[in-house]
């Protein structure tokens, strides 16, 4: 393996410049932190989806939305129609949880990541309401939600030459 070496100049005076050896094929980016090298996030130029990665990505997507949603109606119920205080308190706690679930999707793009995500909270927002509060979406509704569904499937699986999927 080739190693590349860069000099970052510094502003001070007084200070050496640092020196970074990186292997040649690996992206500055990916170099520059750790990233998701660490937890089996792939952030090099060879991503390819995989059946178990579509099902783990739909999985966590499903998930972080019920953590979201459930945490956010738990509160909401707390404050908006008088159930206990413990109710906002666990719906807190769940929102914390929900918001380490994203960190485990197979790409490591937070922008995108979190894009693609809003079409699933918009889908289960509407289903959890319909299920738990009886209020039934209108056809505006279905429609919103199949047309954000439809977008972030053109965003999450546009073939892309980036190294950050």
């Amino acid at each position: 393996m080739y190693v590349l070496a860069l000099r970052r100049e510094t502003s001070h005076k007084m200070s050496q410049p640092a020196e970074v050896e990186l292997p040649v094929n690996v992206p500055i980016a990916a170099a520059e932190s750790t990233g998701g090298a660490d937890r089996g996030v792939e952030t090099n130029q060879q991503f390819r989806w995989t059946p178990l990665k579509l099902c783990w990505s739909i999985l966590l997507f499903v998930l972080a939305a019920a953590a979201e949603v459930g945490g956010g109606w738990l509160v909401w119920q707390s404050i908006r129609t008088g159930r206990p205080w413990w109710w906002g308190l666990l719906g807190a706690v769940v929102l914390v949880v929900y918001g380490f679930i994203p960190t485990l999707q197979p790409v490591d793009h937070f922008g995108r990541t979190f894009a693609v995500y809003g079409g699933f909270f918009i889908v289960y927002s509407y289903a959890w309401g319909w299920l738990l509060d009886g209020e039934r979406p209108d056809t505006g509704d279905f429609a919103g939600a199949g047309i954000a569904l439809a977008g972030v499937s053109i965003v999450w699986f546009w073939p892309r030459k980036s190294h950050r999927l």
